[in-house]
């Protein structure tokens, strides 16, 4: 009885992935969220929302320290002030530096700090005319987060994320799988 108990415990300990470890290697992933563009100029304040999407690479160095790069879409944020339709299509470029924290064998959680390189087209309509202006730049992005690790090659992640892109306050909530190689 002893032995089929100790062979048992040897068979699960040998089936439980070791994440506090997280391997080093590379990495990728997709997720898909909110995000709202905020904007207060001339004493007018727009605010739009829409489903986003994005798609992302790295390398995790060890359990504390990844480098990642990704692309995220915007999704079309629009408001209506004043009768006037304001939309935004925007999308980004994002290099980042994550610092994870171990939490216990399958949860941690994480900061993001990076740079986005944006662009986005705006469009005003009003009584069937439309006038449209492009922007982009370059601008310090931030982000917190909780990863879970469901196998030894597969995680989840929920995230929340800003920037402010030239004066446009940008959030993003997002869930999010992670593959690992």
């Amino acid at each position: 009885m002893q032995k089929k108990l100790a062979i048992g415990a040897m068979l699960a300990f040998a089936c439980v992935p070791a994440m506090a470890e997280s391997e080093a290697g590379f990495y990728t992933g997709a997720g898909v969220g909110k995000v709202t563009l905020e904007d207060d100029s001339a004493g007018v304040e727009v605010e739009g929302s829409d489903t986003g999407f994005k798609v992302f690479g790295g390398y995790r160095f060890n359990e504390y320290a990844s480098l990642e790069i990704g692309y995220i879409d915007a999704g079309t944020p629009d408001d209506t002030v004043s009768g006037v339709l304001v939309e935004a299509d925007a999308s980004a470029i994002q290099a980042s530096a994550l610092w994870q924290i171990p939490i216990s064998n399958r949860f941690e959680g994480y900061v993001r700090a990076g740079f986005l390189v944006w662009e986005s087209e705006n469009s005003f309509s009003f009584g069937g005319t439309t006038f449209s202006e492009e922007n982009d730049g370059t601008d310090f992005a931030y982000g917190i987060g909780a990863a879970v690790h469901v196998t030894p090659k597969f995680g989840l992640r929920a995230e929340f994320e800003g920037a402010e892109l030239d004066g446009t306050d940008m959030r993003a909530l997002s869930i999010a799988g992670l593959f690992r190689f």
